[in-house]
């Protein structure tokens, strides 16, 4: 096989070839996408990036469906840049209507040139002209999880728990683009009339929005953030207010106590803690320019289920909080949509150990809530498991004594329209 200069395709390679590389690149270390994708050269214009994103993405949105239809073609799994470049093309076949499949064949063909040797070539032109009738055999009624490309026990799961027609309803959502929200507490009526309003200050945009030059002010001036509306849910069950102390946990890279320092008017005291680490360095800098003489504001890296009274004491900060928001780390399958890759890193037992890791977080961050205060528990997970069960398990236990669910709700990205989440709103009783 041809050796490939990484760096000098980085510079001048096409938005096909950098795709390609970056799905070699996943095949090999099976990072998170976003991390490959954060990867690419600084300098690359929107443009560029955009299409990079849309291939590489799409190629993990339909790995298995396109790796399902080359089994019949090829007689032992392609060597990684090789099965790269069939992926991508494979996606973009997908994508395609018929009298363009063999053009894509033919820049497929012509890009691999700058990759493989020139028998590879011939290999993949070969291959290639009949990948497209082998992906025109396949259907959703023969299989749920190869046509929608999700795994097996995944698609199970979800039959199991909401049905076969919502099933289908998420597996269609989880492989569409994600679509880019706003968020904005005062929109300007004339811009009003170019979006489209989802409630609660959101609004969603369409890709030609982006280059409008009102709406680039907006976002450069801060007014305006680019955010999925799911991300509000927690913070307003927590219903923070003005001059209260406020407890958030997990809470890199910061988004969600940014969204508690705008409810409470930027007055009263905001602790933000998770690990230490790089999320911790990004919430430290996304947040530093909010402190002022009216907000305290403090990050602390430490292990939620380590908050001993005795640490927040060391600290001289309260032991106790009018309201703690636990936004714990989940199984992300309500987020699948935006990150593709979720489904291929989550393995079944995955839930379980998720489930486990949730209720010590719970039952430790319960203890920093003051009498009469209390908490939100929320994920981006649909699965039952992490989300309605935890909460049960909780109340049942000798941590959840003198607590009362007040509000719960698990939303679905196939009905809400927007990522999916659990939030669960629970008070701790005055004595």
């Amino acid at each position: 096989m041809r050796s490939v200069n990484l760096q000098d395709l980085y510079k001048n390679g096409s938005s096909w070839v950098l795709a390609t590389l970056l799905t070699h690149k996943y095949l090999l270390k099976r990072k998170k996408s976003n991390e490959l994708f954060d990867q690419l050269p600084s300098n690359l214009c929107y443009e560029k990036k955009s299409r990079i994103k849309n291939l590489f993405y799409g190629v993990l949105r339909n790995q298995s469906r396109i790796s399902d239809a080359l089994k019949p073609i090829t007689k032992k799994t392609p060597k990684n840049l090789l099965l790269s470049i069939l992926l991508t093309s494979g996606y973009e076949l997908i994508e395609s209507n018929n009298n363009k499949k063999e053009k894509i064949i033919h820049n497929a063909v012509e890009e691999s040139k700058r990759l493989v040797s020139p028998s590879e070539v011939k290999f993949l032109n070969a291959i290639l002209r009949k990948l497209p009738s082998q992906l025109a055999s396949q259907s959703e009624s023969k299989s749920l999880s190869i046509f929608y490309s999700h795994p097996e026990w995944l698609v199970e799961n979800w039959v199991t728990a909401h049905g076969h027609d919502a099933t289908k309803a998420l597996l269609k959502w989880n492989q569409s683009i994600p679509s880019i929200y706003l968020y904005n507490r005062a929109m300007p009526n004339e811009l009003e009339e170019k979006l489209t309003a989802m409630g609660n200050h959101f609004y969603r945009l369409a890709n030609s929005n982006l280059n409008d030059l009102e709406i680039k002010a907006l976002l450069e001036n801060g007014s305006t953030y680019i955010k999925d509306p799911a991300t509000s849910h927690s913070v307003t069950a927590l219903n923070p207010k003005e001059g209260e102390k406020i407890l958030d946990l997990c809470a890199a890279p910061g988004g969600k106590t940014f969204d508690c320092i705008q409810r409470m008017n930027h007055k009263g005291m905001i602790v933000a803690v998770d690990l230490p680490g790089k999320r911790m360095d990004r919430l430290n800098e996304n947040l530093q320019q909010y402190k002022n003489d009216n907000l305290l504001l403090e990050f602390l890296a430490c292990d939620v289920c380590s908050l001993s009274k005795s640490f927040f004491e060391k600290q001289q900060l309260p032991t106790q909080y009018d309201a703690v928001l636990l936004d714990a780390p989940c199984s992300n399958t309500g987020v699948i949509q935006r990150k593709p890759d979720v489904r291929w890193r989550l393995q079944k037992e995955d839930l379980e150990q998720c489930a486990d890791l949730q209720l010590k977080l719970l039952k430790s961050a319960s203890k920093r809530v003051r009498a009469g205060g209390r908490i939100v528990y929320s994920t981006c997970s649909i699965e039952s498991v992490e989300n309605a069960f935890v909460i049960k398990q909780f109340l049942e236990s000798e941590s959840g004594n003198g607590f009362t669910l007040i509000h719960s709700n698990t939303y679905y990205p196939w009905i809400h329209k927007h990522d999916g989440a659990g939030v669960f709103l629970m008070s701790k009783a005055k004595t």
